[in-house]
């Protein structure tokens, strides 16, 4: 499919289609649990880049996550808290499911998942609390909680 076709006259694929293809690569010499914690463990560096010491709630933490998507063009985030967890919905932006080579699925959800998790963990959060990440249709939901 060409590129205008999957991603659309107005916005450029960008870091999205480089992160495909880099997965693709990886693929090729690596193992699905390999990759997948590459991904994590590239979420959380990623983490480091966002100013959680100007953090004092949920919509602050948004606010910086976002700012940290939009600047690697990788969709957006929702936070807000449920009975038993923080959760976080992510819109991928142009790394949908349709568009993305199935060994970056996992890939992609275990970077948001390296990301949240780093974060949380940062802001305090107990150590037996675990993060998990799943996708929904065209959205991944992640959860961070008992």
């Amino acid at each position: 499919m060409p590129l205008r076709e999957a991603f659309g006259s107005t916005r450029s694929p960008g870091v999205p289609l480089i992160l495909s293809d880099v997965v693709a690569e990886l693929a090729d010499a690596a193992s699905p649990q390999q990759i997948a914690g590459f991904g994590f463990a590239l979420g959380q560096r990623l983490a480091a880049r966002v100013r959680l010491d100007q953090v004092a709630g949920l919509n602050d933490l948004e606010m910086h996550l976002n700012r940290l998507w939009s600047d690697l063009d990788l969709g957006e985030c929702r936070l807000h808290a449920d009975e038993t967890a923080l959760v976080v919905e992510h819109d991928p932006g142009l790394l949908r499911p349709e568009v993305l080579s199935p060994a970056a699925r996992p890939f992609l959800l275990e970077l948001l998942r390296g990301t949240f998790d780093a974060c949380f963990r940062a802001l305090g959060s107990a150590p037996g609390v675990q993060t998990s990440a799943i996708w929904h249709e065209r959205t991944i939901e992640l959860r961070h909680g008992v």
